[in-house]
């Protein structure tokens, strides 16, 4: 990220606004998720684990910078 553009930024004006769309497609089920930030790095993580697959190939599909590697 540059720092013009923090990760925190990116995680709250790009990821979260992206993630609450993509769990509108779900309506039928619950679908909550978490945002998790450091210094460089952010991601969405979706509590449940079809919804997070899917989120993660939404991201790569999409070229969103969310790090499945980050964790609380």
């Amino acid at each position: 990220m540059s720092d013009s553009f923090s990760s925190s930024d990116y995680l709250y004006l790009v990821l979260v606004p992206v993630a609450e769309v993509f769990r509108s497609r779900f309506p039928e089920c619950s679908a909550p998720f978490n945002a998790i930030r450091t210094y460089s790095k952010c991601r969405v993580k979706f509590t449940g684990k079809r919804l997070e697959r899917e989120w993660q190939e939404f991201c790569k599909k999409h070229d969103l910078k969310n790090d499945p590697e980050l964790e609380y």
